[in-house]
């Protein structure tokens, strides 16, 4: 049996231009990179450290699903799309309750999307600088943006609570205040804000009330 080198097999294997057929085997790389996109028609995707980047192409998983333990996983150009009928499921942590003379919100609390607050009285709670929350929310890019609710228990008119800009780095447009709930007919408070956080430039971040 001829041996062939370790280059010769590189050249060989980096020229090919069919498909490989390896039905039953395992394969381990340290790296692997994709020109035209990658799809898996069984099996599913592991991904246990290091992430799964795809800055060009597709990724399609027919069946097996995909599963990531460790990393990331980043689209660079394009969409995700969703298509099953079994919704899309995220892990909730538990929500960060605030006390009524709590008075800083930071990037920890908004990363587990929804923060309560039983006001007591006209309270204002402000937000960490903009390098903190980038920091904290790992925004990298410009228009990186992370969503997180702010939920008022109060009943009582007046019992609200306002978002306030840290002095450095953060601007809030909208609506900042989450008046008290209001449960009467022709009520306008809900006693909740949607909040979208919004990375502008170097450790500069927009939060936008959006609902």
């Amino acid at each position: 049996m001829a041996r062939v080198g370790l280059d010769r097999l590189e050249y060989l294997v980096e020229r090919l231009d069919r498909a490989i057929d390896m039905e039953g085997s395992d394969v381990t790389v340290n790296t692997l990179t994709s020109d035209l996109g990658a799809t898996i028609t069984a099996g599913g995707l592991l991904v246990t450290a290091g992430g799964a980047t795809v800055t060009a192409g597709n990724v399609g998983i027919t069946a097996g699903g995909l599963s990531l333990t460790a990393g990331n996983l980043a689209l660079a150009t394009g969409s995700a799309y969703f298509r099953g009928l079994g919704g899309v499921k995220t892990h909730q942590a538990a929500p960060e309750a605030l006390t009524a003379h709590q008075h800083a919100v930071t990037a920890a609390m908004m990363k587990k999307g929804i923060l309560t607050c039983a006001a007591t009285g006209s309270h204002s709670k402000a937000t960490e600088t903009g390098t903190q929350i980038t920091s904290g929310l790992a925004l990298v890019e410009i228009g990186d943006s992370f969503d997180f609710s702010l939920i008022n228990t109060a009943t009582t008119g007046g019992h609200d609570v306002t978002l306030l800009a840290s002095a450095t780095g953060v601007t809030i447009v909208g609506n900042p205040i989450v008046a008290a709930r209001d449960d009467a007919a022709d009520a306008i408070s809900v006693g909740v804000g949607r909040f979208r956080v919004r990375k502008t430039s170097t450790n500069v971040v927009v939060i936008y009330r959006v609902g």
